[in-house]
């Protein structure tokens, strides 16, 4: 990120500006660090735009005509020492690189949504309003998300963990009706084995996973996989769009049967 480009963020952040209002403020504040004094008239005539539409922006921008839109500018430039360009663009490039990262494997991760799989689990979420959420490790922040929302939306939920007793789980998963469980890896032993018993007791059981080639994976009904950048390396406390995309993904199938009118919000 340029000087410009931070100057132009500074004056439009939560201003709404359309594209040809940015262009009109780039334009300026370019004009002003290359330190060319531009009349409104001057800088309507380079911009092909009436001195109306440059007035309009400047009093968007909060400022009451050209000459103070101006003098604030010229503050701003003399405020802005090179080295912090440098020092901004340092950040903005690797943070631009993860975000495109972060966005990349969810767009993946939604495109690999097995649809068939997504009208089962809305209709499952029609069908039962008992659910046991289960999660392991850093999983059980996902179950304790989605089973929050779904107690908030009427249901009537547990949740619980490895935490817990093989004969509390025995007793507890008999009451529901459908068991929904977060496993990264898909092959930790306490998960596989409450998947088993779930299914036992004749619940559909649903998967959230990393890993859509692991045991849990095979045992379950229903599987959601997120792109798990560190699925080969098994390092899974690295920070990675693992999480985020997850909770990007609990979002858009409550949206969805929000939508459908499967769930109500009170």
């Amino acid at each position: 990120m340029n000087t410009t480009d931070k100057i132009l963020m500074d004056y439009a952040m939560d201003r709404n500006l359309n594209q040809s209002e940015k262009d009109i403020l780039s334009f300026l504040i370019q004009k002003k660090m290359e330190g060319e004094q531009l009349s409104i008239r001057k800088a309507a005539n380079k911009l092909f735009v009436s001195t109306t539409s440059i007035l309009r922006l400047c009093k968007k921008l909060g400022f009451s005509g050209y000459t103070e839109f101006i003098y604030n500018l010229g503050l701003k430039v003399a405020k802005m020492p090179d080295t912090e360009a440098e020092f901004l663009e340092g950040i903005h490039s690797p943070l631009e690189t993860k975000r495109k990262e972060f966005m990349q494997n969810y767009e993946l991760t939604f495109l690999s949504l097995n649809e068939t799989h997504v009208q089962v689990f809305l209709e499952q979420l029609q069908k039962c309003q008992k659910i046991y959420f289960y999660g392991a490790g850093f999983s059980t922040t996902f179950s304790n998300y989605l089973a929050k929302k779904m107690e908030l939306f009427g249901y009537y939920v547990s949740n619980s963990s490895t935490s817990d007793s093989r004969a509390l789980f025995w007793n507890n998963i008999q009451k529901y009706e459908l068991f929904i469980v977060f496993s990264r890896s898909g092959e930790t032993n306490r998960v596989i084995e409450k998947v088993k018993i779930a299914k036992n007791n004749g619940l559909k059981t649903i998967l959230f996973t990393g890993n859509k080639h692991s045991t849990n994976a095979s045992l379950a009904d229903l599987v959601f996989p997120v792109i798990d950048p560190t699925i080969e390396s098994q390092q899974e406390f690295q920070v990675t769009s693992y999480e985020s995309n997850m909770m990007l993904l609990i979002d858009t199938l409550l949206s969805l049967a929000i939508q459908k009118g499967i769930i109500k919000e009170f």
